[in-house]
């Protein structure tokens, strides 16, 4: 019994250590690494540091443009002019003054404006607001002044 009992704990233990050499096996230096420069690691690091936020950026909604070598992350609203009024009749470019954007913080009840009094411009750069959860409606205004109904609200978060 005392035999049986020995062989037991000698198998149980030439077990334990061969799972400890493959585990530790697992752990040594790859060979690449000690060939690769502190200068091409620091590139490495940055390429995946920009594969992520490119893709938490589209994720997101948002672009990224490269500006003098550097990469700057863009934010801006984009719309297409209306081409009938509400009633469904034709509104010509012509008859538009410009839009009117309105956003708020996502946990505030009240929208502020901003206005755009050109008819031929599209987008906004949303550069100059901090990063938050927003809310974005747009109208149209014509060259009598009248103002068309919000379109359906964007949500937008600006990190």
């Amino acid at each position: 019994m005392l035999y049986a009992a020995t062989i037991y704990r000698r198998t149980v233990v030439s077990a334990l250590t061969l799972l400890a050499c493959l585990a530790l096996s697992g752990c040594q230096e790859d060979s690449r690494a000690t060939k690769t420069s502190p200068q091409r690691a620091s590139e490495l690091a940055d390429s995946r540091l920009d594969q992520a936020t490119d893709g938490l950026l589209n994720t997101l909604g948002q672009a990224r443009t490269h500006a003098g070598g550097a990469a700057i992350a863009t934010r801006e609203l984009r719309w297409n002019a209306p081409l009938t009024r509400e009633d469904g009749s034709a509104l010509a470019p012509g008859q538009i003054a410009g839009f009117r954007i309105y956003f708020r913080l996502r946990h505030q009840a009240s929208y502020q404006v901003i206005r755009i009094d050109s008819p031929s411009v599209t987008r906004y750069a949303l550069d100059g607001l901090p990063a938050g959860a927003y809310e974005f409606t747009i109208t149209t205004v014509d060259n009598e002044g009248l103002e068309s109904r919000r379109s359906e609200p964007v949500a937008v978060d600006l990190i």
